[in-house]
């Protein structure tokens, strides 16, 4: 099964064509490396690839042939210089990893609020398949789930009170990967993933 298909991706910068002809499928299973010099595009070919998952706009986004992800899988991202807003704590970086499944329980929570005044068959079996999707998720275990992989990363409680921004580059990227982690990917990119790591973290 195909995973990324990319077919004659061209992408300019104004008159500068940075990407030219990139042709490649990666199949399920693969590991695959990128490998060339600074400047020569790799960033903005995993971006491309990035936005197409996250169902962006893709209008600008390359300028001439093809790219697809199947649509079954996932991917998660890790960049080579993170953006989250000045105020995230590096727990709020990682609960970012359940963004699904508070929208989940957003719905959840509206449903439950229209139940106390329509029971219609309907609304209960909507209701309990978004219960049912929640669980199956893994919902409830969350907070299981971050402690488990923060303890394994080294990422102790004192750690996940400071900010984000404030934080190493290493412990950055330690971060980011927990986080990627705790999403359940099917598909992993990483941007020169062991820049700013200790010999430990490696």
């Amino acid at each position: 099964m195909i995973d990324i298909s990319v077919s004659s991706l061209q992408k300019f910068f104004g008159d500068f064509q940075l990407l030219r002809d990139i042709t490649f499928d990666i199949v399920e299973g693969e590991k695959v490396g990128l490998i060339g010099k600074n400047g020569a595009g790799k960033t903005t070919l995993l971006k491309i690839l990035t936005s197409l998952d996250a169902g962006d706009d893709t209008t600008g986004l390359f300028d001439a042939g093809d790219a697809h992800i199947n649509k079954n899988r996932r991917v998660g991202f890790i960049d080579q210089i993170p953006i989250f807003p000045s105020e995230y704590t590096v727990d709020d970086v990682l609960k970012t990893a359940f963004s699904h499944l508070d929208d989940l329980s957003r719905k959840i929570r509206k449903l439950e609020n229209k139940l106390s005044e329509d029971t219609t068959g309907r609304l209960l079996e909507h209701y309990g398949e978004l219960v049912s999707r929640f669980e199956n998720e893994g919902g409830y275990d969350t907070e299981y789930e971050l402690e488990i992989i923060a303890n394994g990363l080294e990422l102790d409680r004192d750690m996940r009170q400071r900010k984000f921004y404030m934080l190493s580059g290493g412990e950055q990227t330690r971060v980011n990967l927990a986080r990627v982690i705790l999403e359940k990917t099917d598909i992993l990119l990483l941007d020169e993933p062991t820049n700013h790591l200790d010999i430990d973290s490696m």
